[in-house]
């Protein structure tokens, strides 16, 4: 009993450090990408004009990880996640540090920045299965909700902040310097998730739990594992899409310079960090699938508003951040719950791929829409494709968590699926 005490306290000690650590390794790896990926998107969009190709820099990003999460994702159910996630970190370190190497030997930038944001992506396939495993390992299961707010917060934080800076960065200083905060962004990263330390010993603990309360702490049997992947998924496909068309509506349609996608990030920031912030306190009044259904479709009418002119976008994605912070972090806690421990890795790497696979036939089908047409019909065609899945994952969804909420209480029903 004793030696059963002493693990338990272990566990939930590394289940505390783990906390402490992941976030802010989580910040500065999306702030060191974000930086990254903006100075390239403007580098890019100066040298060809088009819309389509800065998409293509963002497909470049994407094509890596939809052929190899779901093998990475494998892989990293197999081995230490822990160490796998430090090797991935100073893999990127070394190839952001590159591209600046590339451009002080006079390599043509546009080249450089398909080339090194597809290494990264590479590595970037491993790293997302890796650290989402690592979190339903170290985290304990009750901590999730909270963990997750606070993780994409930070995470989210990162990238809008470093997004907003990077505008004025790129004019005052060139895009040069923002890929070498890049390459040490990751150092930082590897370093706070050596610190986790070892996986702790728990063994004996899942033993007596079986033994003594077999019935209430297993996950239902029929998890809609795949629905709920979808509903997570269809964040990330707005996600790269938005990126895209964003970048173009300001410096094409709207004629504004870089300053504007800083000022756009900082405002879709502060929105997103203060739906992460209030994400505790909406999840008490909202269940978690309806929260993911209705922060998404919040975020996809503020979409709709943004292209109607630059004053609307401004007023408008605060809003969008908000809403979007809600239903992310429902439908990450959502799968999260939901997925075995020995298979988190398989699903979510299966899950990335999947969603960067549909970002990557979005963005080309709405990037040439735009270029033929105008930039606010492929908002307005993101918007449609997002509602429609959202909706039609949630009608599918009704009625397995229905059936699940008449077999289970409240409580436990919230702890695994919900």
């Amino acid at each position: 009993m004793s030696l059963d005490t002493t693990l338990s306290a272990d566990a939930v000690r590394s289940s505390r450090l783990a906390e402490r650590l992941l976030v802010p390794a989580g910040f500065v790896t999306t702030a060191g990408n974000a930086f990254q990926i903006t100075a390239a998107a403007i580098l890019v969009f100066h040298a060809e004009q088009t819309t389509l190709a800065v998409g293509w820099l963002f497909i470049a990003v994407s094509i890596p990880q939809v052929a190899l999460a779901l093998l990475f994702g494998k892989l990293v159910d197999k081995v230490d996640r822990r160490m796998l996630c430090v090797a991935a970190d100073l893999v990127s370190a070394m190839t952001a540090f590159a591209l600046p190497v590339w451009l002080w030997i006079g390599g043509p930038a546009n080249l450089g920045s398909y080339i090194a944001n597809f290494m990264l992506a590479c590595t970037a396939a491993l790293f997302m299965p890796a650290s989402n495993g690592l979190i339903k390992e170290r985290i304990r299961d009750e901590r999730l909700g909270k963990f997750n707010s606070h993780f994409e917060m930070a995470s989210n934080a990162g990238m809008l902040l470093a997004s907003s800076l990077a505008g004025f960065l790129v004019i005052w200083f060139g895009a040069t310097p923002l890929f070498i905060f890049n390459s040490l962004t990751f150092v930082v990263s590897a370093v706070l998730v050596y610190a986790i330390g070892r996986k702790p010993v728990k063994a004996p603990v899942a033993e007596e739990t079986t033994t003594d309360s077999p019935a209430p702490v297993e996950a239902p049997v029929h998890q809609p594992i795949k629905r709920l992947a979808l509903l997570y998924a269809n964040g990330n496909i707005g996600l790269m899409v938005a990126n895209v068309i964003l970048t173009t509506l300001i410096l094409q349609t709207f004629d504004q310079g870089a300053w504007m996608i800083g000022v756009v990030d900082a405002l879709a920031g502060v929105g997103f960090i203060v739906g992460a912030a209030m994400y505790g306190k909406v999840s008490k009044r909202f269940k978690g699938i309806h929260l993911a259904v209705l922060g998404t479709l919040g975020n996809l009418i503020c979409l709709a508003i943004q292209p109607l002119h630059y004053i609307a976008l401004m007023v408008a994605i605060p809003f969008a951040g908000f809403c979007f912070a809600q239903g992310r972090i429902a439908a990450r806690t959502l799968l999260m719950r939901a997925s075995p421990e020995d298979r988190v890795g398989r699903i979510f790497g299966g899950t990335q791929a999947v969603g960067l696979g549909l970002g990557v036939g979005a963005t080309v089908v709405l990037s040439t829409l735009a270029d033929a047409t105008t930039v606010p019909y492929a908002f307005w065609g993101l918007a449609i494709l997002q509602g429609a899945i959202v909706i039609g994952t949630y009608f599918s969804l009704a009625k397995p968590l229905s059936a699940q909420e008449k077999k289970q209480p409240a409580e436990v029903l919230e702890a695994t699926a919900a």
